[in-house]
């Protein structure tokens, strides 16, 4: 099932040579997430890294390893919902931010059952 997260702020970590080692972020709802990184999986930071935000974000595999935080693994697949961040920012600053997560997950749901 795909995981559906609203991410407001990314925050890029820089290994000792300078490279992008890992993205955190904060969801709409202020929930921690790590995105992970590996020596041969460096694909979703590079996707992510410049990103503006807010923005909507699809993951296949989201763990929560400790409870507040949750983390995206290195070989999980992510995709970037094409909705304008202006457009994002309008709904979260309304309040709207779960009614659009909703939204986007019964989309998801519709499209899988018709299949």
């Amino acid at each position: 099932m795909q995981q559906v997260l609203i991410i407001n702020r990314l925050i890029p970590e820089k290994d000792a040579a300078g490279a992008l080692a890992r993205l955190s972020a904060v969801t709409h709802d202020g929930q921690a997430v790590s995105f992970e990184s590996c020596a041969e999986q460096r694909i979703n930071l590079l996707a992510l890294e410049f990103q503006q935000t807010p923005l909507v974000l699809l993951t296949d595999r989201l763990l929560q390893p400790f409870a507040g935080i949750q983390q995206v693994p290195a070989d999980a697949l992510v995709a970037v919902v094409p909705i304008p961040a202006d457009q994002v920012r309008a709904l979260l600053e309304q309040g709207e931010g779960d009614q659009l997560r909703d939204a986007v997950k019964d989309q998801l749901s519709a499209e899988a059952g018709s299949e």
